[in-house]
């Protein structure tokens, strides 16, 4: 039997603040929106922090997952990069406040985040930006996901 030693994930020079809302036509049904959320303000600076730290909330009504606010209860890894276009990525853990279908809430939530700064400005002229999220239990079962263009707000990427 062969052990291997888990790569290490190490965090770099980042920080990503702002908000807003990406729409989805496909997966807007019903009552469904097709919309989910993004409020995030999360840094990392090799030189004076031990770890990541910052706040990020996603707000979920989408067709095709599990609906409701999921808020990071940490986050592990912090990556950015890019001049242009600078773009983020987190992992982390977080608590959702939803159950599905009467089921008890999914415990041992994992997100994944990606956040393209484009550089739109207040008239909102150019490439939105971009943002992608998935949340997967304890088991690995997908709870949520999505990736759009911002319909409304704006991020700010900084590989510091």
């Amino acid at each position: 039997m062969n052990m291997c030693i888990p790569a290490f994930h190490v965090s770099d020079a980042s920080k990503v603040d702002g908000g807003g809302d990406v729409f989805i036509a496909s997966r807007k049904s019903g009552a469904i929106s097709g919309v989910f959320t993004v409020k995030i303000a999360a840094k990392f600076d090799p030189t004076t922090d031990l770890y990541p730290s910052g706040s990020l909330t996603i707000k979920v009504d989408l067709s095709d997952g599990v609906n409701g606010t999921f808020t990071a209860t940490s986050i592990e890894l912090i990556n950015s990069y890019g001049k242009h276009n600078p773009t983020v990525y987190l992992t982390g853990r977080c608590n959702g406040d939803v159950a599905a279908a009467g089921a008890a809430v999914a415990k041992g939530l994992r997100y994944w985040l990606m956040i393209a700064d484009n550089g739109r400005n207040t008239t909102h002229e150019g490439t939105p930006d971009v943002v992608g999220f998935a949340i997967h239990d304890r088991n690995g079962a997908r709870v949520a996901y999505g990736t759009g263009p911002l319909k409304a707000g704006d991020f700010t990427v900084a590989p510091e």
